[in-house]
């Protein structure tokens, strides 16, 4: 299974956002917001004193809550009650007012849902002002995050996906297709990413989230989870960060990137 380079699961499954947008943001599950703030409170130094910020692919929409500021812009595919502007991901069709305009983009586990990720993220530099930064937590294809996908029957990966390509690395039908090794494609290898991007330069890059994801409860489902104090969840965090530091491959569930746009690239 380590060695596994695809899977592809049998059904597309959708999450209930309005569920689980209800059981995050009326949770007393301290395991869940715990996981929830390790995975946005890093944001907010870079956030600190920005105006236009956009959450591209924003779901559930529990991120304005977490961090507690309402200037985020939500947008997503599909239109729920708490998205303030519908915005195809592969499109970035956010309109000629915005260009050059943002001084942040988030994308918080959904770039791995577009069909054409380096097109976003080419698209995104058109938007985004020059020193502007896009702040990314994706999935990590780790030993145990395959091993959870093939039990769970959950999401797809593909390691042989060319995501530095111009072409569509599988079929754009539905918003909940994906391919969880997305990240791990365009980041890990620092400096094939900046042959292609140019325009950005990887400021941050790093693995975590083992335990705290699985003891959490679950974001887009419910599971269930060993109820811990935050002094447990913080020994907890600090296990994942040894087994994380020593073994990445095989326990990192995550990966927290940060771009900053250097350069503008001619059309």
């Amino acid at each position: 299974m380590f060695f596994l380079k695809e899977y592809k699961a049998k059904k597309i499954k959708a999450p209930d956002n309005f569920v689980n947008r209800d059981r995050i943001l009326s949770s007393e599950n301290k395991n869940l917001i715990y996981l929830l703030n390790k995975r946005f409170s890093w944001m907010k130094k870079y956030m600190k004193g920005k105006k236009l910020i956009i959450e591209l692919g924003s779901g559930n929409g529990c991120i304005k809550k977490i961090i507690n500021d309402k200037k985020i812009i939500l947008t997503d595919i599909i239109k729920y009650p708490w998205i303030d502007k519908k915005v195809d991901m592969l499109k970035v069709n956010l309109g000629k007012k915005y260009q050059k305009k943002i001084d942040i983009f988030i994308i918080n586990h959904s770039l791995h849902h577009c069909s054409n990720p380096g097109l976003t993220l080419k698209k995104m530099s058109i938007y985004l002002k020059k020193n502007g930064y896009i702040l990314i937590n994706e999935p990590e294809t780790s030993f145990f995050l395959k091993l959870i996908q093939i039990l769970l029957d959950d999401e797809s990966w593909s390691l042989k996906a060319k995501v530095f390509n111009k072409k569509s690395i599988f079929n754009p039908k539905s918003p909940w297709i994906s391919n969880t090794a997305v990240a791990q494609l365009l980041f890990k290898n620092k400096g094939k990413f900046q042959k292609y991007f140019p325009q950005y330069k990887i400021v941050e890059n790093r693995l975590s989230e083992f335990l705290i994801f699985l003891n959490s409860g679950g974001v887009n489902s419910s599971f269930f989870h060993v109820k811990c104090s935050p002094f447990f969840l913080k020994i907890i965090n600090m296990v994942d960060k040894i087994l994380i530091f020593f073994l990445p491959s095989i326990f990192a569930l995550n990966r927290t990137v940060v771009l900053k746009k250097i350069n503008e690239i001619k059309k």
